[in-house]
């Protein structure tokens, strides 16, 4: 829930100060997914959902530097890290 306070501090930014802004949250999103990369291994089950609403679950097969290839019974698939959760136990 984003707070009633911040909401009006942007809107009354300037260009550059929404610039910095900017800035600092894609720094926070990179670092979060670092983190969530450190996290995962290789063999971990997870799930993630697609641009379509699916809910997909596979296997790691390999960590690339931003990204992670999922195995699952549809293909192959090349999936950020902060879009990843653990899956329960599934078959």
């Amino acid at each position: 829930m984003v707070n009633d306070r911040l909401v009006i501090d942007i809107n009354n930014s300037s260009f550059e100060d929404l610039k910095d802004i900017s800035d600092l949250i894609q720094m926070r999103k990179d670092k979060l997914g670092k983190d969530r990369m450190n996290e995962l291994k290789v063999g971990d089950k997870v799930e993630f959902t697609t641009r379509a609403g699916k809910k997909v679950t596979g296997t790691i097969r390999k960590k690339n530097i931003k990204r992670l290839v999922v195995d699952t019974p549809a293909g192959g698939w090349n999936v950020p890290a902060n879009m990843l959760t653990l899956a329960e136990d599934w078959d």
